[in-house]
């Protein structure tokens, strides 16, 4: 039997501004595949608040009707690790939520998209970097922001407290053409989103009709086969990256050049999880991965994650 009912993944945008009516690429794309009720649908939204509105309705009317889902967004649920102790947070096994509380009080974003997400990044650096400005960087040409550069520091980044911040978590070192969490702008960066959307995912996680039914792996789960305990309902929070599935994803647009590239990728994510699935093989995916020894493994489940479908 298939370990979940239903499958609801997110590409992200970081954008400061509405996106078109009109549905456009770069903006925020949300899959949605029920195999029990052969319905598969993405949807356009020109806001973050919209498009995690609609996820939120999404999860509550599936564990309202007693299935399991898993849920998951396109951007790093996680830092290098150290980061915790670099900004004065507690360390220890639950690193990681120490910094989704902390970004979910300093990062602010509103309805229309605006957000402080380059203040919020300067204020990080001021309480973990030293002279040099970082481990943030990265903002629009001709932006002034305290303590935030527009060029990449020296990594391993030496903070204020001694700790060393690599430029990598241990499972982008293993996916070819990712980048770091620190880069908030400029081509294939992904701070930004990180940034603004970790909130979110905080967020949806204790979302009252959801937290006791809900679980972020490898976080609360740790490297496991089975990660849904048994339970029903239940929601599984996990870190995707499109480029798992690029290949599928491209077969969808060169089958159907009216389809927009965001909305290609989630459906690609949503029929290669479910297909896994069915197949029996997701399970390898939750599972710990190959080759890592026993603290990097701790590492990975208490401060960095790990992606769905990596090696």
């Amino acid at each position: 039997m298939p370990m979940f009912d239903a499958y609801v993944f997110v590409d992200w945008s970081a954008a400061s501004c509405p996106h078109p009516h009109r549905p456009t690429a770069d903006a925020v794309w949300v899959g949605e595949f029920v195999p029990c009720l052969n319905r598969q649908s993405e949807t356009y939204h020109r806001t973050r608040n919209g498009g995690v509105a609609h996820v939120t309705s999404v999860l509550v009317a599936h564990v309202k009707e007693k299935r399991r889902v898993i849920v998951g967004f396109d951007f790093p649920y996680g830092y290098p690790a150290g980061f915790s102790s670099a900004l004065g947070l507690p360390s220890g096994p639950r690193s990681w939520l120490a910094v989704w509380t902390h970004l979910a009080e300093k990062v602010q974003d509103a309805a229309n998209n605006k957000n402080n997400r380059f203040t919020a990044a300067g204020e990080l650096n001021t309480i973990a970097g030293n002279d040099n400005m970082g481990p943030f960087w990265g903002c629009p040409v001709g932006t002034k922001i305290t303590n935030l550069r527009g060029r990449s520091p020296a990594f391993p980044f030496n903070t204020k407290g001694g700790v060393l911040l690599q430029r990598l978590r241990i499972v982008e070192t293993l996916l070819p053409g990712t980048q770091e969490a620190w880069k908030l702008f400029g081509a294939g960066s992904v701070g930004s989103q990180a940034l603004v959307g970790i909130p979110y995912v905080y967020k949806l996680r204790r979302h009252m009709e959801l937290v006791q039914l809900s679980q972020v792996w490898p976080f609360e789960t740790r490297f496991t086969p089975a990660p849904t305990l048994g339970q029903r309902p239940f929601v599984l929070h996990a870190e995707i990256w499109p480029g798992v599935v690029r290949q599928m994803a491209q077969g969808l647009v060169n089958a159907n050049p009216a389809l927009i590239r965001d909305q290609a990728q989630v459906r690609a994510m949503c029929e290669w999880t479910a297909e896994c699935d069915e197949q029996g093989m997701l399970g390898r995916f939750f599972g710990p991965p190959n080759g890592l020894n026993q603290q990097q493994t701790q590492v990975c489940v208490e401060q960095e994650g790990w992606v769905l479908g990596a090696a």
